[in-house]
């Protein structure tokens, strides 16, 4: 019962506070900025994300939000500049992160957005929904209905999706 209310909440929340983007196809190649949001779940798929992170770099502009689901940031989860780590100690009582990094992130307008993650996470389904990127995507089905951009397949690999994103960001760009 608790959780269906956490759930609505957050739903009106999201409602009420709704962005109207300015949706725009841009390339990974021609993409000035660049989000990343990704999960955390251990140490190897840290090293995962991070080396995608560091390969972003050498594009342009990154900035990374990771989201581990525990009650704190593991040791190996090193902050830098242009990546931020939360938790659940992280979120209000109904998913909200509440921290003014993710608020940053949330409010920058990226060239393009993209999602990492596998599963439902309420703090990413917040994000999504109030990001002001120009182009989201991602591989995600449950978050499919934010995407701009859907990438399908089975278990695709994070290096996966990102050569994925690269292929088809420029066959709709045309380059």
């Amino acid at each position: 019962m608790f959780d269906f209310i956490k759930k609505y909440a957050l739903k009106k929340h999201l409602a009420a506070n709704a962005v109207e983007r300015d949706r725009q196809i841009v390339s990974l190649r021609s993409a000035k900025s660049i989000g990343m949001i990704c999960e955390i779940t251990d140490e190897d798929s840290y090293k995962d994300v991070f080396a995608v992170f560091s390969k972003l770099q050498t594009i342009g502009k990154v900035q990374m939000v990771g989201y581990i689901d525990e009650k704190a940031v593991p040791f190996y989860c090193l902050e830098q500049l242009a990546a931020d780590y939360f938790c659940r100690k992280n979120l209000n009582w109904y998913g909200k992160p509440d921290m003014v990094q993710i608020d940053d992130f949330i409010n920058t307008e990226f060239d393009i957005l993209i999602d990492f993650t596998k599963t439902y996470l309420a703090p990413i389904h917040y994000i999504l929904t109030l990001t002001r990127a120009s182009f989201v995507v991602g591989g995600n089905p449950s978050n499919k209905e934010y995407y701009d951009l859907q990438i399908e397949g089975e278990e695709l690999s994070n290096k996966k999706l990102l050569e994925n994103v690269y292929v088809y960001t420029q066959k709709l760009k045309g380059e």
